[in-house]
């Protein structure tokens, strides 16, 4: 007898831990399934936390795109795209050209999600962008020159 059709069989992803196979019910809130996870790593504060797919998209899991959850997806447990786009956003702010150079490579990965993307810009991150190439100053040649298309 197939599974029912709301069943999800994945695998999850930590770092430094054997992924769980678990089966995910998509009638339950994202939320709750996510604190699960947690607690099997013994991980507090589920809320910092989301689920993106383990593959070279490492897209995050919403309440509107869980339903395309294949059976045997990987998935991984990440931060959440508010905890990722804040740290990012404070990164970018670094003192430290190459730092901030290494946040700018990140963020044009993480960007490619829209999820992601959002929290970014609710940060004003467009505006910080902006402003760091308008300056002009000699410190942000480079900066300029690695964004521009």
């Amino acid at each position: 007898m197939p599974p029912p059709s709301d069943i999800v069989k994945v695998a999850i992803e930590w770092p430094g831990a054997f992924p769980k196979l678990m089966e995910i019910d998509q009638k339950k809130p994202l939320a709750s399934i996510i604190r699960e996870v947690c607690d099997g790593w013994s991980l507090t504060n589920p809320e910092n936390y989301a689920l993106q797919y383990a593959d070279n998209t490492n897209f995050y899991i919403t309440e509107k795109n869980r339903n395309e959850i294949k059976n045997g997806a990987i998935l991984r447990l990440a931060a959440s795209p508010t905890q990722t786009a804040q740290g990012l956003h404070e990164r970018i702010q670094s003192s430290s050209m190459d730092a901030k150079l290494e946040a700018l490579k990140d963020l044009a990965n993480h960007s490619r999600d829209i999820t992601f993307a959002q929290e970014f810009i609710n940060l004003d991150g467009i505006s910080l962008l902006t402003q760091m190439v308008e300056s002009g100053s000699e410190r942000y040649q480079k900066l300029q020159k690695i964004m521009k298309p």
